[in-house]
């Protein structure tokens, strides 16, 4: 029975389950966003039960975070078998012929989930997934390009319930907050190659670049609004704390941790938190509040179960390994 555990714990953290709340929020806030408005009434998203819309966004939302999180593990095993050996696959926990089928199973996973929504759900899914391919095979051994593609891959995703979603705030700043977190992670870890002078200045115009894109998008498919209309006045209040409260946060997470592993672990961990923190303050900013506060129970959900998880691994003085 034991062993049992032991090995859903590590399947677990394989697949950082317990982190996937954030990205589950992340697609409910476009669900409960695209029904509150006529302009979405023909979508899918708009057109099926709720439940059908959250369970289905929920499944896309997890396949595509455990694909990614099983990817990432099985092409580093050689690196975590010297630097992260308690990881499930360096430890022998989890073969890795059982973590390419986790892979793929999560994947298929998620384009079932996907396929309600639609063709071009199921297109941009696709691009994810190729996308996170490319940042694991290529684009994270040039810090330039892979920190900024880790925030384009979260912006892409919140475009899958609803791909003609013209609020496009929302999508900017997942982008903004995982490019963010992984450059936090990045300069903490001191990894390698390091972000240099030009690489960094690639990262900035990059991100520029992307988000004159996504924002210009939203503005033009909105007849020149930045902000909806029928949004109350109080509404840009909510993302703009959520933004402010996360800063002081991470600072002190770092300052007070005892190695760079775990300052990194602990960004990592409050990054994923605070996915659902924002999805939160974008549901209260459109007068959603009761949608608001699920998203700030899902939030908690996650916090606990992330602890959880580091108590049953025994990991107290052991980091959760995540790389975005």
């Amino acid at each position: 029975m034991l062993g049992v555990s032991k090995k859903v714990v590590s399947a677990v953290e394989l697949t950082r389950l317990s982190m996937a709340f954030g990205a589950i929020t992340d697609l409910w806030l476009i669900v409960i966003l695209s029904r509150s408005r006529d302009d979405y009434h023909y979508m899918p998203v708009a057109t099926m039960p709720l439940a059908q819309a959250l369970i289905c966004s929920a499944v896309t939302a997890v396949g595509l975070f455990s694909f990614a999180a099983a990817l990432n593990d099985l092409l580093d095993a050689k690196h975590d078998r010297i630097f992260s050996p308690h990881r499930p696959i360096a430890s022998g926990e989890i073969g890795a012929v059982q973590a390419f089928s986790v892979a793929i199973a999560s994947l298929l996973l998620a384009l079932v989930g996907v396929l309600s929504f639609g063709f071009g759900a199921l297109f941009i899914a696709l691009l994810i997934a190729g996308g996170t391919l490319f940042y694991n095979g290529t684009a994270k051994y040039i810090p330039g390009v892979g920190l900024l593609t880790i925030g384009l891959l979260h912006a892409g995703h919140m475009l899958i319930p609803n791909d003609q979603f013209t609020f496009t705030l929302p999508a900017w700043l997942a982008m903004t907050h995982a490019t963010a977190v992984a450059t936090i992670m990045h300069f903490v870890l001191s990894k390698r190659p390091g972000l240099s002078r030009r690489a960094l200045w690639m990262l900035v115009i990059g991100w520029v670049i992307c988000s004159v894109c996504i924002l210009g998008f939203g503005i033009l498919k909105s007849s020149g609004s930045f902000w909806p209309e029928s949004t109350p006045w109080y509404g840009p209040i909510f993302p703009a704390l959520a933004i402010i409260a996360f800063i002081p946060i991470v600072i002190r997470k770092i300052k007070r941790a005892q190695s760079p592993a775990i300052a990194a672990e602990k960004v990592a961990r409050y990054g994923a938190l605070w996915q659902s923190i924002f999805a939160a303050s974008w549901l209260f900013s459109w007068g959603e509040f009761l949608w608001g506060l699920v998203a700030l129970a899902l939030a908690g959900i996650g916090f606990g179960a992330m602890t959880l998880l580091k108590e049953l691994g025994g990991s107290n003085d052991q980091p959760i390994a995540y790389r975005g």
